[in-house]
């Protein structure tokens, strides 16, 4: 069965940023019309969930504003130009966490927020990293690495602290591809 996709009937940037805010009215095959409204987050991101050689998770306790509540998650960010989504990861792990070296293995990847944006996470696991230097974070984020096992991680997510969904699919990913990583 093949399904048809809206017909863009017109399209504007109503907001330029960091992201942008875009309006489109699309048109169903049926004649039914609406108005969506997509972010344009310009750039892809990179998320990477690392394990130390001695097996603890490098989690990231990050202020995230608009939840006004710091919220475990995994070190990443956009993709540079020109940049892959493994130097991605090595590169945001080093920035954040001053952790490198291991061995990657690239998970997947997977829409953030389909419903208002097209930009894809690309997710990659490192294993056996090591302290190398001191984290390089930009002015504003506000972060606080902390090794953590994967029990004390689940026992801090299933406690309700807050939790950045960009991790659980890490974890999710991990249980997947790499049947080690239980």
């Amino acid at each position: 069965m093949t399904f048809k996709i809206p017909k863009i009937k017109s399209t504007s940037t109503v907001y330029q940023g960091y992201f942008d805010v875009r309006i489109d009215h699309l048109e169903s095959e049926a004649g039914c019309t609406m108005t969506y409204t997509c972010l344009e987050i310009k750039a892809h991101a990179s998320a990477v969930l690392a394990r130390t050689k001695e097996g603890l998770l490098i989690i990231n306790k990050e202020y995230r504003h608009p939840t006004h509540a710091w919220v475990l998650g995994c070190p990443g960010g956009r993709i540079d130009t020109g940049e892959s989504p493994l130097d991605a990861a090595k590169r945001e792990l080093l920035e954040e966490t001053g952790y490198s070296g291991g061995s990657p293995t690239l998970l997947g990847e997977v829409f953030s927020l389909p419903a208002v944006t097209d930009q894809i996470i690309y997710y990659t696991f490192i294993d056996g990293v090591e302290y190398t230097q001191p984290p390089h974070k930009e002015p504003f984020e506000l972060i606080h690495t902390e090794l953590m096992s994967q029990e004390t991680l689940l026992q801090n997510i299933a406690s309700g602290h807050p939790v950045d969904g960009v991790l659980c699919t890490a974890l999710l990913l991990c249980r997947l591809c790499l049947p080690y990583s239980q």
